[in-house]
């Protein structure tokens, strides 16, 4: 994979991305954007936030995570180069700063680049990169990475989540699909095939691609894991148990958890 390329246009992620596709956009539709999806509920709380905190959230998106933190007394900051998202993201603010007064912190939103980020340093306690890794080219995250390094106090915390895990599409996802056939379910070879907005992934990564990203840049504690958040609802209860088993016993995750997640301290 080249380590630079032409930056994803952020006019493709459209209203249709991000009410379509973009995790979490059912939850956001049906309760204004104030309720978390599965994966945003289990990044709020790797967090480890409190009021008085200050935030920042790299690739805000539709705006759910801000607004979360506002409701808990927190303040944050939510960036995204996407205007689309901006828009929705803004309509939440709104929403929600009329329903709950003074009950609540505003976030702020701002349309900038993450690789300059329009903050002065030692500013924020903490800071989310969620789902916005796989969508930066190597060299684009490196410089995202020095500038959240720049802009969080000594001691403050940067929590990553990126997906897929490569080694589930080379190694896990063909054994899911033959189980799949099996049961009558027929799933393309390629798993990619399944979303329709895969092509803007121009930097997917493994648990060992992470880390050595991490390592690359200027922060000097770090800690890379797999996690599986999902319940596996829409399965019966065999196939439930047996994802929870498969994406949760060491070694086997490795290739059939599906999520990456880092802790990284300044």
């Amino acid at each position: 994979m080249s380590t630079s390329g032409q930056p994803v246009d952020p006019t493709a992620y459209s209203e249709e991305y991000f009410l379509t596709e973009c995790d979490g956009y059912k939850e956001y539709l049906a309760h204004d954007g104030t309720a978390l999806s599965e994966r945003l509920e289990t990044l709020r709380r790797f967090l480890r936030i409190s009021p008085g905190m200050r935030v920042l959230d790299v690739g805000c998106g539709r705006g759910e995570m801000v607004v979360q933190c506002g409701l808990n007394g927190v303040f944050a900051v939510g960036v995204d180069y996407a205007p689309v998202g901006l828009q929705l993201a803004q309509r939440v603010v709104a929403r929600t700063g009329e329903r709950d007064g003074d009950a609540w912190k505003r976030p702020g939103l701002s349309l900038g680049n993450a690789k300059r980020l329009p903050f002065t340093d030692d500013t924020f306690d903490r800071a989310i990169m969620s789902d916005i890794v796989e969508h930066l080219y190597p060299d684009e995250l490196r410089a995202v990475l020095e500038e959240v390094h720049r802009v969080l106090i000594p001691g403050g915390e940067l929590l990553v989540h990126t997906m897929p895990n490569l080694w589930y599409y080379r190694y896990g996802y063909p054994l899911f699909r033959l189980a799949q056939r099996l049961r009558g379910v027929r799933l393309p070879a390629d798993p990619r095939d399944r979303i329709k907005f895969s092509h803007v992934h121009v930097n997917e990564q493994t648990p060992r691609a992470l880390r050595r990203a991490l390592r690359h840049s200027p922060f000097s504690h770090w800690r890379v894991w797999l996690h599986d958040y999902r319940t596996y609802s829409q399965y019966g209860p065999m196939m439930r148990r047996s994802m929870g088993l498969l994406t949760g016993l060491p070694l086997v995750k490795q290739v059939f958890c599906d999520d990456i997640f880092a802790l990284v301290r300044k």
